[in-house]
């Protein structure tokens, strides 16, 4: 089944609202589309409504910011919820988002006084993350996932910094040695995490593997070891699916191929995504990667 499991919407980083989503993939001939959005399922009963009525299979699904020290992996972990139920999992992200929204605030005020501008507010970045819906719908905040690219927009769409700036050098300068290098976004650990996901019956999948070393075949090949060493621990946390992804270079077929044989070697299920952000994000990349998957693997978890 032509299936891209891995996209994002309005109510994180993406530019598509929901319904947008689903209904761009249905032209693409995708069979099977989730909604995963960063730390946040506000958008995921719309999107099963939109992409269900158009004829393609989808499950709730998220990507959730997390940490594991002991393998050194600092990024996210995909959870899907083919049963329907993810009780658990929405609570445990509620509170993960009024903790970042309050450090979110904590920036705004910053960026305020730092610039002398008042039109750099919370409720100014409010605004331009929930304009446009063609619904009208009013959204409540507190279902968006706030971030740094949310400070990054805001500067930008004030004329503080470049419209062309590179969010990269823009994050480094910022966050990482310079003004709001002390202010830090909160992450769970990924035992945590899977420990919530699985009590709502759902399945932990690694997303996106390549980046642990910098999306270079060369350095996956070399490391071998590493990642071999870093499957078997996240497998002994109750992890059990890795996916395939769209790493928009010439060599994704050959970091695939690796990760495919280390996930077959260390029994994990594989799925496929291409982490569609929607256009003027970089990764429009909806309909240029997926896989054939049908089902999750029945046994338990």
């Amino acid at each position: 089944m032509r299936a891209d499991m891995h996209t994002h919407s309005r109510f994180s980083d993406g530019s598509n609202w929901p319904e947008q989503l689903a209904s761009k993939a249905h032209k693409l001939g995708i069979e099977l589309v989730c909604l995963t959005d960063h730390d946040t399922m506000g958008g995921t009963r719309e999107f099963l409504e939109a992409a269900r009525s158009l004829g393609m299979r989808s499950w709730p699904a998220v990507e959730i910011d997390c940490i594991d020290n002991p393998s050194r992996y600092k990024s996210e972990i995909l959870a899907y919820f083919p049963q329907g139920a993810y009780a658990n999992t929405e609570a445990f992200l509620l509170q993960n988002r009024r903790d970042r929204m309050k450090t979110i605030k904590t920036l705004c005020t910053r960026i305020q006084s730092m610039f002398n501008n008042p039109e750099l507010s919370f409720d100014r970045l409010v605004a331009i993350k929930t304009a446009g819906r063609p619904d009208g719908k009013v959204i409540d905040p507190i279902d968006i996932r706030f971030a740094k690219t949310d400070i990054y927009l805001l500067l930008k769409l004030q004329g503080i910094i470049p419209p062309t700036s590179d969010y990269r050098d823009f994050k480094k300068a910022y966050f990482e040695t310079g003004l709001f290098s002390n202010i830090k976004f909160p992450k769970s650990s990924m035992q945590n995490i899977v420990s919530v996901i699985r009590a709502d019956n759902g399945f932990p999948v690694i997303p996106h593997i390549g980046h642990e070393f910098d999306d270079d075949f060369s350095a996956i090949e070399k490391e071998k070891p590493r990642l071999d060493s870093m499957l078997k621990r996240f497998y002994s946390l109750g992890v059990r699916g890795v996916e395939l992804y769209h790493y928009r270079k010439e060599k994704t077929p050959a970091i695939n191929a690796l990760v495919r044989e280390a996930a077959k070697a260390n029994n994990f299920f594989l799925t496929y995504g291409s982490d569609c952000h929607g256009p003027d994000s970089g990764k429009e990349t909806l309909g240029h990667f997926y896989g054939d998957f049908d089902d999750f693997p029945h046994y338990g978890l």
